[in-house]
């Protein structure tokens, strides 16, 4: 047993308990107690380990091993369908770790841009998190296509998504704490003027200068949210002011033209 205490840097009592919770069984055990193990033990204590290392129990690495073991095959054949089993579960662990840093962002950044904590939006957001519409660790936005073509709904995919870590949602989050420290301004002061250029910008860098895909997307928006919802942890105030900023500035650069 000193053998495979070196190789595999685990302790003699560890061995002991899983020995007397039959998790792991010695091949061997002389007279003198000390204990022995085959390549098929070594195969099932290196799947133990890798599945303690992505936070399995022991009783669910109990269960996984009873379910793969199998009597009718190589031990070659063994070593493979475990570390094959083991990437599954690692796959699996993965997915679902991804799925809580999705939740996780979209709980701080949607928090940070409302400046509020609400409560049942983030009870919403937490449902989402055995939601089957996840890809590759987010949920996407849809678009429908009777609504939008086909060119402008790839362009819409591209928006910055709450959750992701997309650069353009951490700079628009600046851009809102920004405006609600502005929001006790006229917005139709010349000291608004600044604000709004970087809005503009921001926008049209979403929607690719696409002026009239931003117009029609933002009357989607409004008309499928009529309750003073959060959308994109932005409240209908903000949006209303940064509305008029933006009014406010084109009437400007109208009026110089």
């Amino acid at each position: 047993m000193g053998d495979i205490i070196k190789r595999v840097n685990i302790s003699r009592r560890t061995l002991h308990y899983y020995d007397q919770i039959n998790l792991l069984k010695p091949s061997t055990v002389k007279e003198n107690g000390y204990r022995y193990y085959d390549k098929d033990g070594l195969i099932k204590l290196q799947t133990i380990l890798a599945l303690k290392s992505m936070d399995y129990s022991l009783d669910e690495i109990k269960v996984l091993l009873n379910r793969s073991e199998s009597p009718h095959i190589s031990q070659e054949d063994a070593w493979l369908r475990s570390l094959n089993e083991q990437l599954n579960y690692a796959s699996k662990k993965i997915d679902k770790l991804k799925r809580k840093q999705f939740i996780l962002r979209s709980m701080s950044q949607t928090i940070e841009m409302s400046g509020q904590y609400n409560e049942e939006h983030i009870f919403q957001l937490i449902k989402r998190i055995d939601s089957p519409d996840f890809i590759d660790g987010e949920i996407p936005a849809t678009f429908s296509s009777d609504i939008f073509t086909e060119d402008e709904v790839k362009t819409l995919e591209q928006l910055p998504l709450v959750g992701s870590d997309d650069p353009r949602i951490y700079s628009t989050l600046e851009l809102v704490k920004e405006t609600r420290k502005k929001m006790h301004v006229p917005p139709n002061s010349p000291a608004t003027l600044e604000l709004a250029k970087k809005w503009r910008h921001c926008i049209s860098s979403w929607f690719k200068g696409d002026v009239k895909l931003q117009e029609k997307y933002f009357n989607f928006i409004d008309s499928v949210n009529k309750n003073n919802q959060v959308i994109f942890g932005l409240d209908k105030k903000l949006i209303n002011y940064v509305d008029k900023i933006l009014g406010y500035l084109n009437k400007e650069e109208i009026d110089k033209s």
